[in-house]
């Protein structure tokens, strides 16, 4: 009885609660997304810049690395581990 009592006194409260709670769900779903976006754009990037002569530069590399560990983290797709296994056979340059 007193939950129905407390959900009768501050309904309003839980409403605007729960909405802030979805709305905050959906931006950081949104900002997740936006994340891997902006991390799979960076790989693809070094990628197009080293591909034609098969050379990568240690910072280039480390980059590719740290990006795609990042990107696996959030639930990327699987193809940037064919792009990270290339980049890894190129030849290491500085």
């Amino acid at each position: 009885m007193e939950i129905i009592k407390f959900i009768k006194d501050y309904w309003v409260q839980i409403v605007f609660f729960v909405g802030i709670l979805f709305a905050l769900s959906k931006f950081l779903m949104i900002i997740f997304d936006a994340i891997k976006c902006s991390l799979r754009n960076d790989i693809l990037t070094i990628y197009d810049r080293c591909k034609d002569n098969k050379k990568i530069t240690h910072y280039q590399l480390q980059s590719i690395q740290y990006s795609s560990s990042i990107y696996f983290r959030l639930g990327g797709n699987s193809f940037v581990k064919d792009i990270v296994k290339r980049v890894n056979n190129f030849e290491l340059i500085d």
